[in-house]
């Protein structure tokens, strides 16, 4: 993790509208098995403002990754709903993008630069030549210049995630959607991310939804913190981050946080991997 997470230009309290930019209300989810059918989550709410960057964070089984499935569109609720400009999602849409922790997200016949153009073309009527230089410019955002003609089996896990959410930028949607994405980097490279996913917030102010089960990467990435039971998934608190304060992993208020949510998901001795 990095010594400098954040500085103070970065976060700070976005002002509230009289409609949520997106609401989650009396979330319940289920999924089939061969042999059951399981709740995942039951009963979640939480709203996210513009601009935010909210974490999911819990243990593993507790639902996250299905509440940003539904976010996505992709899962009907079986109880509440989500909306999103006060209008219920009821499928996926490029307002809405996802980035997965896995790193095949590529169109593997395509270079890095088209599948850039691919999707540039594909959400909005635009020429190629601008769509090419669109995509030169956005895979220079993410660190990527110089690899714009290498195919996805040419390039790392890391720079996999970059064009994925180069594709995202791309898209121009209000939400992007990232689901452990850093989870199978080595810590390097995880924190190198981090890091570039915020001057990427910095420069475009997107808002973020992020799932993760590490208390650090929570913070580090985070205005806002969702902590979620065991399975099935309920809301058990909410912690503001105050970015203009924690800016290191060595200031006091850190070390609080950390302590603060350590306590909230082992209340009920659970078996969390911090």
């Amino acid at each position: 993790m990095a010594d400098r997470l954040i500085s103070g230009d970065l976060g700070g309290e976005t002002p509230k509208s009289p409609v949520p930019f997106l609401e989650v209300r009396n979330l319940t989810l289920q999924y089939k098995t061969a042999q059951y059918l399981v709740t995942a989550t039951e009963g979640v709410c939480f709203q996210v403002r513009e601009s935010d960057r909210l974490i999911l964070l819990g243990p593993s089984g507790c639902g996250k990754s299905t509440i940003l499935k539904a976010i996505g569109g992709f899962l009907t609720p079986a109880g509440g709903w989500i909306s999103l400009h006060g209008k219920e999602v009821k499928k996926p849409g490029a307002d809405r993008a996802m980035v997965f922790q896995e790193f095949d997200q590529l169109l593997p016949w395509k270079t890095a630069l088209e599948n850039i153009v691919f999707a540039i073309r594909e959400t909005r009527k635009q020429g190629r030549r601008e769509a090419v230089e669109e995509a030169r410019r956005l895979l220079k955002k993410v660190n990527l210049e110089g690899f714009e003609n290498s195919y996805p089996h040419g390039l790392s896990g890391g720079m996999k995630q970059r064009a994925a959410i180069a594709r995202c930028l791309a898209l121009k949607s209000k939400i992007i959607l990232m689901d452990e994405p850093f989870a199978s980097l080595d810590a390097l490279t995880r924190q190198k991310m981090q890091e570039e996913l915020l001057e990427l917030w910095k420069d475009t102010r997107f808002t973020l939804i992020f799932v993760t089960h590490s208390i650090d990467e929570a913070i580090t990435l985070g205005t806002r913190i969702v902590l979620l039971s065991p399975h099935p998934g309920k809301v058990v608190d909410e912690i503001p981050v105050d970015w203009s304060r924690i800016n290191s992993q060595s200031h006091p208020d850190y070390a609080g946080l950390k302590e603060k949510i350590t306590q909230i998901l082992f209340k009920d001795q659970l078996d969390y991997v911090i």
